[in-house]
């Protein structure tokens, strides 16, 4: 009896620690993704109100100026022999399984900067963590139950898939946010291409403005076209890099306009109206599907607050009858 319950408080120890360690890892990330967006706010302001250098040809002129160093000690230190180390372990990759993860992790933005050779490495590291926990739980061969065995292997099981759920999941949220964007930014080209400017200067005027993810992706069509590479095939890498259904027969209605000789303001002004009524509803969608997500947690919590509530002043006349 009390070997089962030392064995149980040693249990509940691990997850406790093992759950620890997950939301230590997740304040860590989010305070790096914290800094990483204040930076990006710091440079942007620095470019306005930061003093222009003076230049002058006397004496000083031509002396050399130290390279200044960027980025804190952790980066510099920790960050780049951890890197190190995942593209060691990436090597292992298999060349397939790398080209998918490396489309997938395009499509999420390539969150902190991740490769699919890292970001595999990182599995592998996960993976590992997953089987010392299960390897620590069954540590004690005399004591093994089914019980922990199962635990085991669900830990296992659960480290194995939790980066390519995170993953999944940073797709899903990148793909929705585009999917969000794509009326506003097809409105903004409309009214580009009614005021008399072309496709490519339509698009250049909404990425200087928008700092979202689709403005971002714009800005990168403009900036491929500029280094010589045609329209239709950068749009197509756009369709190919983002994965949207939305986005990717939008692109395949401009490129056949392009080739038929289609005005694009008319075919513009017709998509931005259909991908408004799309969202539309796609929201009166979400709404209908809220009644049938809202029985669990009603069936739950509010349930049986209600039961007791109703019969609770019941209870003392009914054990006092018998």
């Amino acid at each position: 009896m009390n070997s089962s319950l030392i064995d149980s408080n040693l249990l509940l120890v691990l997850l406790g620690g093992v759950s620890a360690i997950l939301g230590l890892g997740l304040s860590i990330y989010g305070i790096f993704t914290w800094l990483k967006r204040g930076k990006k706010i710091s440079d942007r302001l620095e470019q306005f109100v930061a003093p222009k250098v003076q230049t002058s040809d006397g004496p000083n002129a031509n002396r050399i100026i130290p390279r200044e160093i960027r980025g804190s000690l952790i980066n510099r230190t920790i960050m780049n022999w951890f890197r190190n180390f995942l593209k060691f372990l990436g090597r292992f990759t298999p060349d397939k399984m790398a080209a998918d993860m490396e489309h997938q992790l395009t499509i999420a933005g390539n969150p902190s900067n991740f490769h699919a050779r890292e970001f595999f490495a990182i599995r592998i590291l996960v993976f590992v963590a997953g089987v010392f926990l299960a390897f620590l739980i069954n540590r004690d061969f005399d004591k093994i139950s089914m019980n922990s065995v199962l635990i085991g292997l669900m830990a296992v099981v659960v480290f194995l898939a939790l980066p390519g759920v995170w993953l999944k999941g940073q797709v899903r949220i990148r793909q929705e946010e585009i999917r969000r964007g794509l009326p506003d930014a097809l409105d903004m080209l409309s009214v580009c291409a009614s005021a008399g400017l072309g496709f490519d200067q339509s698009l250049q005027k909404i990425s200087s403005y928008w700092e979202t993810e689709l403005g971002l992706e714009l800005k990168r069509i403009t900036q491929e076209m500029e280094m010589g590479v045609s329209r239709t095939i950068a749009l197509r890498n756009l369709s190919i890099r983002l994965d949207v259904d939305d986005l990717s027969r939008f692109i395949s209605l401009i490129i056949q306009a392009e080739k038929v000789g289609m005005s694009y303001a008319d075919v513009l002004h017709s998509q931005a109206i259909q991908m408004r009524v799309q969202r539309q509803y796609r929201a009166k969608g979400i709404a209908n599907k809220l009644p049938g997500k809202m029985i669990l947690p009603i069936a739950l919590m509010i349930f049986p607050a209600m039961i007791a509530v109703i019969l609770g002043p019941s209870i003392p006349i009914l054990l006092n009858l018998f």
